[in-house]
């Protein structure tokens, strides 16, 4: 499930649920509904999120390159224990600010380099 919260000038884009080979075709669907592309910041806030597997984290790299290749500002928010870890071992913070709350990933993940 994809639900989304504007803050301000930023999109909070927030996946719930499983995002797996069988979820995945509509979580791309909702997301592609949110119009992403008209965000320049953007949180994914992951809160919700209970497991991802690999399809799911495929996903979720190429969607942050997609909002990067349209100029975009893009911050993880709120990983549980096991999706930090999954994220950790395979090194996602060398390409991502992860951050504990959405409040924070807007305050220090969201700014300019």
């Amino acid at each position: 499930m994809v639900s989304q919260l504007l803050l301000d000038d930023v999109l909070v884009v927030q996946l719930a649920g499983e995002i797996n080979i069988n979820s995945l075709t509509d979580t791309r669907t909702c997301v592609e509904q949110l119009g992403i592309e008209d965000y320049h910041r953007i949180v994914i806030d992951l809160e919700k999120v209970s497991f991802f597997d690999s399809s799911g984290l495929g996903y979720l790299i190429v969607l942050i390159k997609q909002i990067r290749m349209n100029k975009g500002l893009v911050a993880l928010s709120n990983p549980n224990s096991l999706v930090k870890k999954l994220l950790s071992t395979l090194k996602i913070e060398r390409y991502i600010g992860i951050y504990e709350s959405v409040d924070e990933a807007m305050q220090l993940g969201l700014q300019a380099s």
